[in-house]
């Protein structure tokens, strides 16, 4: 039987985090070095073991040190895959949120660029288009700008925003 405490959800999800990143238990182990902990990989090892009679315990300095080398929070390292799902699906939802005025100011560059190269001189205006990849820069953001509003907007949708425990308004979703 699987164990349910935090330390056991914070073991497991070493493991987890670990091998998303393709990273050995020595690569972790070097990783952390730098917070002034020394953990051995074996030790590593021991504490992604969870399913023994007396799983070795974690200071909470490890733990730490650990979860900055992943990247995140210690809190984020023991909670259970529902919050886990809210917290991935909220985090790519805020992303996208904030993408999306970078896109945005992407379309007013591409005015730019179009301005410049209808002002400039007719026979130089090839050759910028080509210098600033004019048509490849409005392919790039018009497509990502389509995409990311799609995405924001199918991630907001009811279904989504009742599952993942987000706040909505059944008005502003039926339009």
């Amino acid at each position: 039987m699987e164990r349910d405490s935090a330390e056991d959800r914070f073991g497991r999800r070493v493991r987890v985090e670990r091998e998303a990143r393709g990273w050995t238990q020595a690569d972790l182990a070097k990783r952390i070095e730098p917070s002034g902990i020394s953990l051995h990989p074996s030790a590593i090892a021991k504490i992604e073991l969870r399913d023994v009679a007396k799983p070795r315990a974690i200071r909470l300095d490890e733990a730490r040190a650990i979860a900055d080398a992943f990247g995140i929070s210690v809190d984020e390292m023991w909670e259970t895959d529902d919050n886990r799902i809210r917290w991935v699906g909220n985090r790519a939802r805020v992303w996208l949120d904030d993408l999306i005025p970078m896109l945005e100011e992407g379309r007013e560059r591409e005015v730019d660029i179009d301005n410049l190269i209808q002002t400039a001189p007719e026979e130089s205006r090839e050759h910028l288009k080509r210098l600033l990849l004019a048509d490849e820069f409005a392919a790039f953001v018009e497509d990502t700008y389509v995409a990311a509003l799609s995405l924001t907007g199918r991630l907001r949708h009811p279904s989504r925003a009742r599952e993942l425990d987000w706040k909505y308004s059944e008005d502003a979703t039926e339009a």
